[in-house]
């Protein structure tokens, strides 16, 4: 190994799948309809899925839930209280097309690695938040 390259760990796409799957049970049990969007550590779309009857807008935005939380490695809630009284620091953020401080965006980490990360939309903001959870609770 090189001292001038790094070795990264990545989520496989039978775990993105599966991640999906229980997203989707979890989502069914609440009654609701979901998109969900799974990445990589390096923010590349591993699964993708969209239930049926779920919102329209709910794909993309999911997207960026994925997206914020694999970027950062926190939660996409957590920047509500981060950002609460740093007003210059919200709006230069909310110009980044991919950035989203709705809560639904849950970081995945495995063995303290941060492997991927899981974005959910479709519902309220805390079932967004229930369903991510259900989900990585599934694979871990």
């Amino acid at each position: 190994m090189s001292k001038h390259t790094i070795t990264k760990q990545h989520l496989t796409t039978q775990s993105a799948l599966l991640l999906c799957c229980a997203a989707v049970d979890q989502a069914e049990q609440l009654g609701i309809n979901i998109c969900i969007t799974i990445v990589c550590s390096s923010g590349r779309v591993l699964a993708n899925v969209a239930m049926n009857h779920s919102p329209l807008l709910s794909q993309a935005i999911a997207h960026k839930k994925a997206l914020t939380a694999v970027s950062f490695g926190i939660p996409t809630k957590d920047w509500q209280s981060k950002l609460a009284e740093r007003n210059n620091t919200l709006l230069a953020l909310q110009s980044e097309p991919d950035f989203t401080y709705l809560g639904g965006g849950l970081p995945i980490f495995l063995d303290n690695c941060l492997v991927g990360a899981i974005g959910i939309s479709g519902g309220s903001e805390q079932q967004d938040i229930d369903c991510a959870n259900a989900a990585i609770t599934n694979l871990v």
